[in-house]
């Protein structure tokens, strides 16, 4: 297990990029962006791979933001939410498939990155949250705009407005994925999903990547900008701190039966 908690495998044209903090449902820390971007940079460069798997170890894919470890201004928000914004993007734009297999919790900044893949992989048990009203910030990641691109306006206001979550048979029924497996099956599913893609003519897959990209990616740059200003923003307001502060004693009371 990587020290900074990701990991990133090969299997022959695949990679595999792995979010190694079970004990923390893959929770996202400062090093942990910060390793994510320097693994992404290692695969990007990497002509010899064709498709970027997504996992996280455990129960869950990623629980979004480390409560923990977060930053403690509005400058240092908004620095995180770029690299956060940077790491998507890179994502989006690389010449590689991307498929990001979830299974259990994918909520905040773990749905964001879910959203960034190219083709989606739910286990029967995953569940896409967006919790940010919740804690009094506005969405992160890309978010709110990739919502929007790939399930509507409707659906992706309903979602954030009432900081909804997304069990895997709905995301199916809505046209998120066209992709569920058992919970049991699951590991290999994601890796004769991301084989078979990588089997496929890599200049074919590149091209059709760009292509699409074109229609649903218009507008993304200027999203970005205005998110990362307004959860600088949002961070100041006393409705987050009470927001956070309600949501770190409930992380840290004991369950029952403990």
């Amino acid at each position: 297990m990587s020290a900074e908690g990701v990991v990133l495998e090969r299997d022959g044209a695949v990679a595999v990029l792995r979010l190694c903090r079970p004990d923390r449902l893959n929770a996202l820390s400062a090093a942990m962006r910060h390793a994510i971007a320097a693994r992404l940079r290692e695969v990007t460069a990497d002509r010899d791979i064709a498709v970027l798997l997504l996992r996280g170890e455990g129960r869950a894919f990623c629980a979004g933001a480390d409560l923990d470890d977060m930053p403690e201004n509005p400058f240092a928000w908004r620095e995180r939410i770029l690299l956060a914004q940077a790491q998507h993007l890179a994502l989006i734009r690389m010449d590689k498939i991307v498929v990001a297999a979830v299974q259990g919790a994918a909520f905040g900044g773990g749905a964001s990155l879910a959203l960034a893949a190219d083709i989606l992989l739910l286990a029967e048990d995953a569940r896409l949250g967006f919790p940010f009203v919740h804690l009094g910030i506005v969405p992160d990641g890309g978010a709110a705009f990739l919502l929007q691109a790939r399930l509507g306006s409707a659906v992706a206001l309903d979602l954030l407005l009432t900081g909804g979550t997304l069990p895997a048979e709905e995301a199916q029924r809505l046209g998120l994925t066209r992709r569920v497996a058992p919970v049991a099956e699951f590991d290999a599913a994601a890796m004769a999903l991301a084989r078979e893609i990588a089997a496929l003519p890599r200049e074919a897959l590149m091209l059709t990547k760009s292509l699409c990209r074109q229609r649903w990616g218009q507008g993304l740059d200027n999203a970005l900008a205005h998110e990362a200003d307004a959860f600088a923003l949002a961070t100041t307001t006393a409705s987050h701190r009470a927001a956070l502060a309600a949501a770190r004693r409930r992380q840290s009371a004991p369950r029952k039966g403990s």
